[in-house]
């Protein structure tokens, strides 16, 4: 688990694990939080192995926990500290990695708990359409509830990746530092001949948008444009200039949306900082970008 300013939701997150049917080991890395969530956590579950590091970011974390947690692992949970976990949720993703040695990471279903609205049951990756719409309740309404769906890529909220998968193809690439990391490491798995999948009657429920503000904040702008651009680069091969152009639909499509909705002063934040994302993209910079906050929410109820 990956923390930053998580003070006001981390107490039902560890709880929900604690209360889990699976015995867990949690690693906690915290990434240099200036709130209380260290304090919590200490005083609150002794048991968790709680660390603080420099910002590593969401992928620079996770792989720091992987290591932590020792070579003697035989499957790794990914969990956001703005999720909890049903009591049967390890439970059913275990059994689903047991049925199919292909497959490497399994998804539960992921839940808004203030609205009741599914915000992931599967998700697609196709390099060649660029579709990467995540899957709705509309969409999995007519499917069986029961066992395992293929899918294109895990939902980074909550995700169980087998330790084997995980060695075989390499952690998390640091230098996305923050969104569309999944989707690369989800790019590797299926090069390798792995496979990922959705447990629909495993349930994750995560309050979106704890950390970095969503659509429209100067953070979630900047990375979901700059790593959506490097990430069809890297899996495809194009140029940055053939990727600019091949994605600019989508890019636009985003900011459409935002007007459609009359979110104007969401609209004036995401244009610089989509800008500045295309900008850094061409310029081939990765990883952490110096001068932007490395913790924004739109408001102060979504924190």
């Amino acid at each position: 688990m990956v923390t930053y300013n998580s003070e006001k939701v981390i107490t039902a997150c560890l709880t929900s694990l604690e209360a889990s049917a699976i015995p867990t080991k949690i690693v906690l890395v915290d990434n240099g939080s200036d709130d209380a969530t260290l304090d919590i956590v200490r005083r609150d579950f002794p048991n968790v192995i709680a660390v603080e590091v420099s910002n590593l970011g969401f992928a620079g974390g996770c792989n720091y926990g992987v290591r932590l947690a020792g070579d003697e692992v035989d499957t790794y949970f990914f969990l956001n500290p703005d999720a909890s976990v049903t009591s049967t949720c390890l439970g059913k993703l275990l059994n689903s990695l047991a049925y199919d040695e292909r497959m490497a990471v399994v998804s539960p279903t992921i839940l808004d708990p203030g609205t009741g609205q599914i915000e992931y049951a599967g998700a697609k990756l196709d390099f060649e359409t660029l579709d990467f719409e995540v899957l709705s309740s509309i969409d999995v309404a007519t499917k069986d509830a029961s066992g395992t769906i293929e899918t294109g890529r895990p939902g980074g909220a909550g995700m169980l990746v087998r330790g084997e998968s995980l060695e075989a193809v390499g952690l998390m690439d640091e230098s996305y530092f923050l969104y569309w990391e999944e989707c690369e490491w989800a790019s590797r798995f299926r090069r390798s001949g792995l496979k990922i999948g959705y447990v629909p009657d495993a349930v994750v429920f995560h309050t979106p948008h704890h950390s970095a503000g969503g659509a429209g904040s100067k953070i979630y702008e900047y990375y979901w444009t700059r790593n959506a651009l490097r990430l069809v680069e890297d899996v495809e091969g194009d140029s940055k200039l053939r990727t600019l152009r091949r994605l600019r639909p989508l890019l636009t499509r985003r900011l459409r949306d935002l007007a459609h909705l009359r979110e104007f002063a969401l609209l004036a934040t995401a244009i610089p900082f989509d800008a500045l994302g295309v900008v850094d993209f061409l310029r081939g910079k990765s990883g952490h970008r110096q001068g932007l906050p490395s913790s924004q929410a739109r408001n102060a109820s979504s924190e």
